[in-house]
This record gives structure tokens, sequence and C-alpha cells, in this order.
């Protein structure tokens, strides 16, 4: 999977990251949070996980092993509005938002 940031001013492409996710099955949605790419693994569980994250910072990836439940079924669009700190997600064509609360790793 390749994930690209964009300068929204300028309209270029400022860098380009290439994911390493063979370990995956699948993976059916992507969104970011501060920097960090998580994949979903599918679209039509009912429950799922969010089975792969990238840090575009350091270069990491790691598997954070995060249940996603689906109110309907099926989820589109999944995206992170950093001002609300939620995730919106198109479910089944109703419009759901799920609120995140971050902890920081003491690692």
């Amino acid at each position: 999977m390749y994930a690209s940031k964009i300068d929204v001013y300028k309209n270029v492409v400022t860098h380009t990251w290439t994911l390493n996710t063979e370990l995956m099955n699948s993976i059916a949605n992507a969104f970011v949070v501060c920097g960090v790419i998580y994949c979903i693994d599918s679209s039509s569980a009912k429950t799922t996980t969010i089975n792969f994250a990238y840090d575009t910072k350091t270069g990491k990836q790691w598997n954070p092993n995060i249940r996603y439940e689906r109110a309907y079924g099926v989820s589109y669009m999944v995206n992170y509005n950093p001002r609300e700190k939620v995730l919106y997600a198109w479910d089944y064509r109703l419009q759901v938002t799920h609120s995140l609360t971050f902890r920081t790793s003491s690692k």
C-alpha cells in the first residue's frame, strides 16, 4: 500500500510512503491520526480490528489490535477529524461517529 502527503496550498505530493502490509489478510479502510496511518481489516464484518499502524515520522509499523465495531455492519470512507477527536464513517448509508481517546505508550 502507498500513502502520500499532499501540500494542499501548492497541490503537490511532498512525500510518499510504501507500507509493508504483507502480514495482513486484507485492508478495507485506512485513516490517519497524528501522522499514524491505521488500517481496518474488513469493511463488512460487524466486528473487526484495526490491525495495522504505520508511524510516518519514525517509520515504525505494528499491529495495534484495536477492536472496531460497526453499528450496521458495513462501513466506508473512514476519516478522522482532529478538531473534534472523532472518527467519521459511512456505515450502511448512515454517517456514524466514534469518539477516540488516546493514551501515550510507556515504551
